[in-house]
């Protein structure tokens, strides 16, 4: 439908944003997260995939992950926190995760503000460059 507006308003942005959309995103801050991630040139994370133990039982969906690298990035909205049953469950989570061997990452809607992107950025390349990754490689 874009490329078939000519001469509209906006028409090149909504071009250039159509490359970064994914689907299967769960929420709007996931995405932000993922964006950050991407202006920071690093590599882009798989998005709500399910990890399997050894016996094919389903672990965990993290919101972002680096399969190879076995790191997961998770967006924790305010629920995660005001929900005691949901907080119970994502600490679950995230132990069964590192007992296989997975680096977890957390992130708040505070790790998106503007002051906080650089330092978020960072926080991945840590641990991507941890488990072996350099820039220019994927991930």
């Amino acid at each position: 439908m874009v490329a078939r507006r000519t001469g509209i308003r906006g028409r090149s942005a909504a071009v250039a944003a159509l490359d970064l959309l994914r689907a299967g995103v769960d929420s709007a801050p996931e995405s932000r997260l993922r964006l950050l991630i991407h202006h920071a040139g690093l590599p882009g994370p798989e998005i709500n995939q399910w990890i399997t133990g050894s016996d094919g039982r389903a672990i965990s969906c993290p919101d972002l992950q680096y399969r190879r690298l076995r790191i997961a990035l998770e967006y924790e909205g305010e629920h995660h926190l005001l929900d005691p049953a949901q907080w119970h469950r994502d600490i679950e989570r995230d132990e069964r995760l590192r007992q296989l061997g997975w680096v977890v990452l957390r992130f708040t809607k505070q790790h998106l503000r503007p002051e906080n992107r650089a330092g978020t950025a960072e926080k991945v390349r840590f641990a991507l460059s941890a488990r072996g990754w350099q820039p220019g490689w994927p991930a």
